[in-house]
């Protein structure tokens, strides 16, 4: 009997090890009880610090700015453990880190409805979480910060006063060199009118991104001098200070751009990704070298037209391989206002594209992805939110999700590029009640067979059968007529074959 109980336990360990070491999408917190833990695609919500460390934040249910760390050790997410102390509301956090180890956040607070909100600080050190400290004062309506760290240590904090009456209304930043125990006097970013948006609450919200020898670059988009429709603007931080905003506008579509997204690679090219709104919903890219003081007219690309796309996210590694992750619709639905959260790659600065890869979970709804703004090493890291349950448009009950990919290496064609080998991941849930799913990549377009068999080696059933693309696939499986037990699924691609268990408790 005790030998059988260890047999038992053995195998159980052994499935629960293959569940740990999926890495993407993983669930970070469930029946989070918030429409909004996350906030736009402006800062991330995810960061690995330079000694390896993964944490993320998000708002909770109750109205309070949240973490989680990952334990590399048993491959799980801590459970949530708050930053702030408000007592009204702390909301619309970000987060970053530089390569001291330490990791720093910020977020909005108030603690009373009538009161403006602050901007708060705080950061992890030797492995301690300092008391937060209130950057702004409560004097004005300061929201949604942004925050990075340039690549001499400069803690760069931006954010807005939108909700201010017109003519207070700028997109500020103050730095800190001394890893946030002082800080400089703000400074305004926007244009000196004190006008970024009139009456809307869209517009201000700054997007930070590092370039070389101390340097910053800072986007957003406003509505400028009463215009109707939107423009996307940069400033750049020279290492002493700032330059000036530079509109851009897009002719052929009469402005109206929004969300941009920036980055720059290590020759100080800047790059920025923004979405058109004129037209059907279509993500512009374009580039500019640091020392010119307009974008160049008519050499926008683009990359996606999509009805529902929306708030990308871009990165760049040491590499300048370019990374760009946004929201886009579920095109095969058509009935529940589902949308997904996908990426594409460059490695050739933004000449040519990758096709889409999908990052979150089939037919959940998923959005506000943010990419952690410092990419190490050991890959990119991805933070969305997503609907507590498939099949629904649920705003009210989400879940924190983490995705990851690994960094473009030795690529000779530029389709698909994520993809280099197969793999087969281990389905998640598991164990599982009735249903779960497993994703799989494909690095070339052939033919794909998935079988699921029980201990005894009988096939059950076969989930794919058909001839695959590259790309990486996700398929569900429902064992609502199977009984408690140890299953085994099989793919066949090719010379590639792989076969992983699972447990179905019922």
């Amino acid at each position: 009997m005790q030998k059988v109980s260890w047999t038992i336990f053995i195998m159980f360990l052994l499935i629960w090890g293959n569940l740990l070491a999926q890495t993407s999408p993983m669930v970070v917190a469930e029946e989070v009880l918030t429409g909004s833990p996350l906030y736009y695609n402006h800062t991330p919500n995810i960061t690995r610090s330079s000694d390896g460390t993964l944490v993320a934040v998000w708002k909770s249910g109750e109205s309070q700015i949240v973490y989680s760390e990952y334990d590399e050790t048993f491959g799980t997410w801590s459970p949530p453990i708050s930053l702030s102390n408000a007592g009204d509301k702390a909301e619309k956090a970000g987060i970053t880190s530089g390569e001291n180890g330490d990791i720093y956040v910020v977020w909005q607070q108030r603690e009373t409805s009538g009161e403006d909100f602050a901007i708060y600080f705080t950061k992890k050190s030797n492995g301690f979480w300092f008391t937060p400290t209130n950057l702004t004062g409560n004097d004005v309506e300061n929201e949604e910060a942004s925050i990075a760290v340039s690549d001499n240590g400069t803690i760069f904090v931006a954010w807005n006063t939108d909700s201010e009456p017109d003519s207070s209304e700028f997109v500020l930043c103050i730095t800190s060199t001394d890893g946030g125990t002082s800080w400089s006097e703000p400074v305004i970013l926007s244009s000196t009118d004190g006008i970024i948006g009139g009456t809307s609450t869209t517009s201000g919200r700054p997007y930070l991104a590092k370039a070389t020898n101390g340097k910053m670059v800072c986007a957003w988009h406003e509505e400028p001098d009463g215009h109707p429709d939107r423009e996307s603007f940069i400033n750049q931080f020279d290492g002493t200070s700032w330059l000036g905003p530079i509109s851009y506008i897009n002719s052929a579509d009469s402005a109206n751009t929004m969300y941009p997204a920036v980055a720059v690679d290590s020759e100080d090219n800047i790059y920025m990704a923004v979405v058109s709104y004129t037209k059907i919903e279509r993500l512009l890219f374009l580039t500019k070298t640091w020392d010119a003081t307009s974008w160049p007219d008519g050499e926008e690309k683009v990359l996606i037209e999509d009805s529902q796309l929306t708030k990308p996210v871009m990165g760049i590694d040491s590499n300048d391989n370019i990374y760009l992750a946004f929201r886009r619709d579920n095109a095969a639905d058509t009935t529940y206002g589902i949308e997904e959260v996908a990426f594409i790659t460059s490695d050739d600065k933004g000449a040519t594209w990758s096709e889409q890869t999908r990052l979150s979970r089939e037919n959940y709804d998923a959005g506000y992805i943010t990419m952690a703004n410092t990419i190490r090493d050991s890959g990119i890291d991805f933070l969305w939110r997503e609907s507590y349950r498939p099949f629904a448009d649920d705003t009210d009950t989400t879940s924190i999700m983490y995705g990851h990919t690994d960094l473009l290496t030795d690529v000779e064609n530029n389709i698909d590029l994520n993809v280099k080998n197969y793999e087969l991941q281990q389905n998640y849930p598991n164990p599982f009640n009735p249903s779960t799913v497993i994703n799989y990549s494909i690095p070339k377009s052939g033919l794909v067979t998935i079988k699921v068999f029980n201990i005894l080696g009988q096939e059950i059933t076969e989930l794919v059968n058909d001839v695959k693309p590259v790309g990486t696939y996700q398929v569900s499986f429902d064992a609502s007529d199977l009984t408690t037990g140890i299953y085994m699924y099989k793919i066949q691609a090719g010379d590639f074959s792989a076969t992983k268990k699972m447990m179905l408790v019922k």
